[in-house]
């Protein structure tokens, strides 16, 4: 009995590991986005210092953009996580991918995931 109870326990946790990998390709497109940008600003910054800044310094700068950017996007990708034991989360979790591609026009296919969460839903609700 214990024994079915750990690994229900362990089935549900895995489920929901594997239900998370289908917000991969959002998170993965909204950190390319975010990348872009950071790194053309970078260069606009760095251009603006001139050529004989210390590696440092350049350092420094680089450092500064990265921490910003991952700082920006921890609360997006905090809402892309899933864990499948919440109807309200896995409805929002779709809600919030529709959301993001439509802020930052990423373009993914999230139609596989919408569906699975759906099941999931209506197998909760039985």
């Amino acid at each position: 009995m214990e024994a079915q109870t750990i690994i229900a326990e362990e089935s549900k946790q895995f489920e929901a590991w594997l239900d998370s990998l289908e917000t991969v390709p959002t998170i993965k497109k909204l950190r390319a986005y975010a990348e872009r940008i950071r790194l053309a600003e970078l260069e606009k910054c760095l251009g603006k210092l001139g050529d004989d800044i210390p590696r440092k310094t350049r350092r420094a700068v680089d450092d500064l953009s990265r921490g910003i950017v991952n700082k920006l996007l921890h609360g997006p990708m905090q809402h892309l996580r899933c864990d499948g034991n919440d109807n309200r989360t896995l409805s929002e979790t779709v809600e919030n991918m529709h959301a993001l591609n439509r802020m930052f026009d990423l373009d993914t296919e999230i139609s596989v995931l919408e569906q699975k969460i759906r099941t999931k839903v209506e197998q909760n609700q039985k």
